[in-house]
């Protein structure tokens, strides 16, 4: 007999959806985390900025990445963004991706996202991901919040 792990969005393969959604946010083939590096290391695109605002984020929210007036001369120039602004927009995109697949739906990802948690001592889960360390703390909650464990 086999068993099934407990999966609160109900999702047979969260990482598969996490991984869905980056694809689509990054519009590049993602199937680890290496991958993940190696489009940091080659700069992505400016228009990642867009496609995360599409997705709900606010401009101030994701102001931590680029500053407005080099985004818009990287637009004006047709430049791609930094390797630490890409890994940064990255980081920022996998963060987005987890919570969508943890909680199921991106409305409920987003409202969790911006939450003053006691857990993070009365900080959002987006102002932590604004440092490496940040992120990697939102990245264990959201891996407690798919096991089933309170957040």
């Amino acid at each position: 007999m086999s068993t099934i792990a407990f999966k609160p969005t109900g999702a047979a393969d969260p990482r598969s959806t996490e991984f869905s959604m980056l694809e689509q946010l990054l519009d590049a083939r993602v199937r680890s985390g290496a991958d993940l590096a190696e489009l940091a290391s080659a700069r992505v695109d400016v228009s990642l900025i867009d496609r995360l605002s599409e997705h709900g984020l606010k401009s101030d929210e994701l102001a931590f990445i680029i500053p407005r007036r080099t985004l818009t001369h990287r637009r004006q120039h047709q430049e791609c963004l930094s390797a630490d602004e890409s890994d940064k927009a990255i980081r920022l995109a996998r963060i987005l991706a987890q919570a969508t697949a943890a909680f199921g739906s991106p409305d409920k990802a987003m409202t969790w996202l911006r939450a003053d948690l006691v857990r993070f001592g009365g900080r959002s889960a987006l102002d932590m991901a604004s440092t490496e360390h940040g992120a990697r703390l939102v990245e264990e909650a959201l891996i407690q919040i798919d096991e089933g464990y309170v957040a």
